[in-house]
């Protein structure tokens, strides 16, 4: 006889916990934090190194050359933030497409051992621990994967 809980009537779904949970997407990851600090940092050095931090409170005032200059350095900041941006979503699709392999694999585990053990109770119940197992193992995935956002 099954017990309450038991998935026997609907062998294709999953419990709650086990569904994937993605996490929104960021905006910037650490690594890119860290290289826009770093990017950021070198951009400023050149900047007040070439022209000095009057450069863009008196921008009108400076010759032609040094006003692209001034841009250019801009231009490069702007740059330098789209390619963090960029970087780190990439790093975060990375990351989902591999948990959303595992999960696939262990939701056709799952569906195998379902399909193969479903006659006997002792198998029934063999069949609950396995499920319990994997089951335990998949909530583990998305922990880690939410500890890494």
């Amino acid at each position: 006889m099954p017990r309450t809980g038991d998935r026997e009537e609907h062998p294709g779904t999953e419990p709650e916990s086990a569904v994937s949970v993605m996490k929104p997407p960021s905006l910037l990851d650490q690594q890119a934090i860290a290289t826009l600090s770093a990017g950021g940092r070198l951009i400023a050095i050149s900047f007040l190194t070439n022209y000095g931090h009057g450069a863009f409170f008196h921008f009108s005032a400076l010759p032609l050359d040094e006003q692209i200059g001034v841009s250019l350095h801009t231009a490069a900041l702007a740059a330098l933030f789209g390619d963090a941006e960029l970087a780190s979503r990439l790093r975060d699709r990375a990351r989902d497409r591999l948990v959303e392999t595992r999960q696939r694999e262990i939701r056709r585990l799952i569906a195998t051992i379902r399909f193969e053990l479903s006659d006997t109770p002792s198998s029934r119940l063999r069949l609950n621990e396995e499920l319990a197992a994997l089951l335990e193992e998949l909530q583990v995935v998305n922990a880690s994967s939410r500890e890494n956002d």
